[in-house]
């Protein structure tokens, strides 16, 4: 029997009997069938891969999963859940396989023969493109999930306001030719309206996986000490290091806040292509010796270690839309601290359960000094993140289950 947790080759006899069994397993034994896709998965790591492997993994216990994602390198990497792996290449730019599912006729073989109930896209690229098309064609119900400011990279990388224009439509041709499409909270619709998305949308919260605190005070001062914070200020960042999630803007706040005779540590905990861009601003800055690197932590306990050491998660990105550290920063009552009218701050009440201070250098670094000058009131906002953004995986699950539900029946 094959193991769910294991990478195989994608061309190898072994995976190919596996998928045999797979689709015959799945049209025989009465239960519902998700197509979940992605144009990202394993090894690379980043929001949208947590996301999808976190609804995948737990809606497999009660419905047939299979995940529809670029192989990687050749190969394929079980989660617990049956993958599909299709053909790509890997782009050192992107640090991401590139999926080309119009070349992969096998892939497209095995899709035809599958009894697919609805499907679920996560990403609006070439393998999305592949699921509106299954969707058109089969009449089969197709729901979006939005994760991403996807204009944001697109003039990123390209540097060109016209094509990025003509990407975006691109793209939106997925989302609209969707039935529906479910994204975060209030602000992260606003963007999607604003990208033209004209159908309707559900909202749909993103949770985590980590659980409770047992002994929070004991994990807070081990990891303290681990990481050498002392009594001093510790702050955090835990993402992808690239320059889009604004690390640079922190090398620059931290520098600040040196210069005006702050003691701290600083903790970056991940790794990414613009590590070495946030070094050297890093000692630009003159801040190199209060920093430490902990690279990709995998360590459930150890990455709950860095957030309950933690006073402030530094999160200055205008990128992301709802990240999952902000939640796993709550679970031990660690305050996220966001920059004014980006989508992340949406997910908080400044001076509640977060804080949000200004896109400029000297104003971000007062906010800093004055959350961590009243101490007693940094503590009730952490309580209060704990209280209301923390949230299990488990509750979403049910709530995307009736959602489905609810597609499928009307």
């Amino acid at each position: 029997m094959w193991v769910l947790n294991d990478t195989y080759k994608r061309r190898s006899k072994e995976y190919k009997n596996y998928l045999r069994y797979v689709l015959n397993e799945f049209n025989t034994n009465g239960k519902k069938t998700v197509l979940m896709t992605c144009d990202t998965y394993f090894p690379v790591f980043d929001g949208v891969i947590n996301v999808m492997d976190n609804y995948a993994r737990r809606l497999a216990a009660e419905m047939n999963v299979l995940v529809l994602v670029p192989a990687f390198k050749g190969t394929v990497q079980m989660r617990g859940y049956p993958v599909l792996g299709v053909k790509s290449i890997y782009s050192d730019k992107l640090k991401y396989q590139v999926a080309l599912p119009a070349f992969d006729f096998r892939a497209k073989r095995y899709l035809k023969k599958l009894k697919i109930d609805i499907i679920h896209c996560h990403s609006p690229f070439f393998i999305g493109k592949l699921a509106l098309k299954i969707h058109k064609k089969r009449h089969i119900p197709m729901v979006c999930t939005f994760h991403s400011q996807y204009k944001r990279d697109f003039i990123k990388y390209i540097g060109d306001n016209r094509l990025a224009n003509f990407l975006l439509r691109f793209i939106m041709k997925v989302f609209n030719g969707a039935d529906e499409v479910w994204t975060m909270h209030r602000k992260t619709a606003e963007v999607i309206r604003g990208y033209g998305y004209k159908g309707k949308i559900r909202l749909t919260p993103n949770a985590t996986a980590i659980a409770p605190p047992e002994n929070y005070g004991r994990e807070r001062l081990l990891a303290r000490q681990k990481y050498g914070a002392g009594d001093d200020p510790l702050f955090i960042f835990v993402g992808r290091l690239i320059t889009q999630k604004n690390i640079l803007f922190i090398a620059e706040v931290l520098g600040e806040l040196k210069r005006r005779g702050m003691r701290f540590k600083m903790l970056f905990a991940g790794d990414g292509p613009d590590r070495g861009k946030l070094e050297k601003k890093l000692k630009e800055q003159d801040v190199w010796e209060n920093v430490t690197f902990a690279g990709h932590i995998s360590s459930a306990t150890e990455l709950c270690g860095v957030y309950a050491a933690a006073d402030l998660f530094l999160f200055p990105s205008y990128y992301d839309v709802s990240s999952i550290v902000q939640i796993e920063a709550a679970s031990r009552y660690t305050p996220t601290v966001f920059l004014d009218d980006s989508v992340t701050s949406g997910t908080v009440t400044p001076g509640v359960n977060g804080y949000s201070f200004p896109n400029d250098v000297a104003a971000f670094a007062d906010g800093v000094c004055a959350a961590l000058a009243d101490r007693e009131k940094l503590h009730e906002v952490g309580e209060n993140a704990y209280r209301d953004i923390y949230v299990l995986w488990e509750g979403i699950i049910k709530l995307i289950l009736s959602y489905y539900d609810d597609i499928l029946k009307n």
